[in-house]
């Protein structure tokens, strides 16, 4: 509690409160030396409040990944900058900034302490120089496209984890850390962006796409290809996006009051109207 009075929006509000008690400590003695007593303590508080109100902006990166993250003339959108504008401006009280940034520059800036934090999902590697909140922003499932009457359709539906890919010819593209990890060995043909992956999957040059189901869906409408791709919904995988806050950041220890925040953002409904959004 004493952490949210602190904040700047309650700085005004705060000093004057303090001038307003130590003006009436001075009036109740006489002399000098208190005098003096009262115009050092004022000075102090002064210092200290400013201090506190002078409190950087929480700045956070992203990548582009829509309908998660992008930015549009200049400004940040997706459903993760909905959600922490949500969680940190309206509801703790804290000014928030988003970048978006090649991926691994992202992260690198929050390691050296040159930004507070990135939403994303957690690894060990991050948990080396980041706070990371139990509570997920995001939870999403992981899926399989394929085009429009590809005759290997049956095959594929039958497909219910992720060693039961191989013999698939796959597509995926590069900087998607989760299929890196995930689906090494098997035989994937890696496009540059997302947008090449799914022309290429639309174009019949590969079989399979397995990806966050919300954000292919996003972008197959974006791309116009609802009629040339369709989804195999069975889930492979759950994947929570979770917010991490470098541990060289003055939020460092903001984690348990975040945690709270998405907790109670959940129970209200107020998370999935944000998802909802962008359906």
């Amino acid at each position: 509690m004493i952490k949210r009075v602190l904040r700047k929006r309650n700085f005004y509000k705060l000093l004057g409160i303090l001038k307003l008690q130590l003006e009436m400590i001075r009036r109740s003695f006489y002399g000098q030396n208190m005098k003096k007593i009262f115009v050092l303590l004022l000075i102090a508080i002064m210092y200290v409040c400013a201090h506190v109100s002078a409190q950087e902006t929480l700045a956070l990166n992203y990548l582009k990944y829509p309908p998660l993250s992008w930015e549009e003339n200049g400004v940040m959108r997706g459903i993760m900058v909905d959600i922490l504008n949500e969680a940190f401006q309206q509801r703790m009280g804290i000014k928030v900034s988003h970048h978006q940034h090649p991926w691994k520059r992202a992260q690198k800036l929050v390691e050296k302490g040159q930004a507070d934090g990135f939403t994303t999902v957690p690894t060990p590697e991050r948990r080396e120089y980041t706070n990371i909140s139990n509570e997920p922003v995001i939870v999403v499932d992981i899926t399989m496209f394929t085009w429009t009457g590809n005759p290997s359709t049956g095959d594929i539906q039958a497909v219910e984890n992720i060693s039961g890919l191989k013999g698939f010819h796959l597509v995926d593209y590069l900087g998607n850390g989760w299929a890196k990890r995930n689906l090494a060995g098997l035989d994937i043909y890696w496009a540059p962006k997302m947008d090449n992956a799914l022309q290429m999957l639309a174009k019949r040059r590969a079989d399979v796409f397995v990806q966050n189901s919300m954000v292919t869906h996003y972008n197959i409408r974006r791309l116009s290809l609802q009629n040339k791709i369709i989804e195999i919904p069975n889930s492979l995988s759950r994947v929570s996006f979770n917010l991490c806050i470098g541990k060289k950041s003055p939020y460092a220890n903001i984690i348990p009051e975040f945690d709270e925040t998405i907790a109670t953002m959940r129970e209200d409904g107020s998370l999935q109207t944000i998802y909802d959004r962008y359906k």
